[in-house]
């Protein structure tokens, strides 16, 4: 017998109707309830959905109705109070990335989770691209043998729309970084869980672009040294001019580049995989095992000009369920969405000391790296 989680969705904006439309799509999960702090937005998405109970306030939510688990999906700064309600409250939590934009709020999300004993897990959903997982399990095989090096690439666009859009984007207080933060952090988490456990960062950022409306970084690079002895490298990058503008009608036939990364190991070969443009499924680009080149072109012809929306919050969405009904950790755990986070401030405290940073970080290292990077 399917067992059906009911969940509540935190945040009606464009990312809460995204994972109320991959909802729809999963007959384990029964969306029974939605809030925002705007009403009318809210009942907008009941409507919508089908959804019986509309709050403004989670709190109220939580205390009123049986939940199973809970999707935060507000604005960045806004994750952590319902997420550590809902734990509180012994409710099974997915936040949308970031996990929070606070290094002390995101481990203090991982330490009550564990301690209630219910599932906390984060929204990175590119992990769940066919290209992702079959690279993952080549590296889990041993067929690239020994990782030694990878690149990490966002190479994306925005625009003043963009950015003027809500008042929260592109600045320190509100979203708690730039491209690193908002964008990268996919990628950042995919590196993590191609490579393995980070020990060191040394980054730096700049405002090189859009510096006239925003105060957070369009532009960022760093080194990351792994337990293994693997280098990775990271460039992130809001510049191009043709990447994803708010205007529909904007001129944009050529979108920017997009993500990518890259795995090469010491067998000689190399895995990797190709966002282009951003928001479509990736796809497999390098896959470099002798007479194997016929299921790269067939991998491209299967899976290459669809849409990524909503169809792998889905399958994340899912996976999380699974989770819930079968007492096991999802695929993309709390401490997963933390170290994301945790590799992210550790280029802005990198910046800001100019040397390397040491990961795991300390308390105090982590209460800098907050302060750096909370524009006050």
């Amino acid at each position: 017998m399917t067992t059906t989680v009911k969940f509540a969705i935190i945040g009606c904006g464009g990312i809460g109707n995204t994972h109320a439309n991959a909802m729809d799509l999963i007959d384990e999960i029964d969306l029974i309830a939605v809030c925002d702090v705007d009403l009318s937005r809210a009942q907008e998405l009941a409507d919508k959905h089908n959804v019986k109970h509309v709050f403004t306030s989670f709190e109220e939510m939580l205390n009123t109705i049986e939940l199973d688990a809970v999707s935060v999906a507000t604005d960045h700064k806004s994750h952590f109070a319902p997420a550590l309600a809902a734990i509180e409250h012994g409710v099974n939590v997915l936040v949308e990335k970031p996990i929070t934009t606070s290094l002390e709020q995101a481990h203090e999300l991982v330490t009550a989770a564990t301690a209630k004993g219910v599932k906390l897990g984060g929204v990175f959903q590119r992990r769940f691209f066919p290209s992702a997982q079959r690279m993952h399990q080549a590296i889990v095989d041993g067929r690239v043998g020994n990782i030694v090096a990878a690149e990490c690439i966002a190479h994306l666009g925005r625009d003043r729309a963009y950015f003027d859009s809500a008042d929260w984007r592109g600045t320190w207080r509100g979203e708690g970084g730039g491209v690193l933060m908002n964008q990268a952090i996919h990628m950042v988490d995919m590196l993590l869980w191609m490579v393995g456990k980070p020990t060191e960062v040394y980054g730096r950022w700049g405002t090189l672009k859009h510096a006239d409306y925003i105060d957070v970084e369009d532009v960022a690079s760093a080194v990351v040294s792994f337990e293994n002895g693997a280098l990775a490298t990271i460039q992130a990058v809001t510049t191009f001019e043709n990447g994803i503008a708010v205007n529909e009608a904007a001129p944009t036939k050529h979108r920017a580049p997009g993500f990518r990364l890259a795995v090469h190991g010491d067998s000689g070969n190399t895995v990797g995989m190709s966002e282009s443009p951003e928001l479509m499924q990736a796809t497999t680009d390098q896959w470099t095992f002798d007479g194997e080149q016929n299921l790269v072109e067939e991998w491209e012809r299967v899976e290459s000009g669809h849409s990524g929306f909503p169809a792998f919050h889905s399958d994340q969405l899912l996976d999380f369920a699974r989770a819930i009904a079968e007492n096991r950790e999802p695929t993309v755990t709390g401490l997963d969405a933390y170290t994301a986070l945790e590799v992210v401030k550790a280029v802005y405290l990198s910046e800001a000391r100019r040397q390397p940073v040491s990961l795991p970080m300390s308390a105090e290292d982590r209460a800098e790296a907050d302060r750096v990077s909370s524009g006050y």
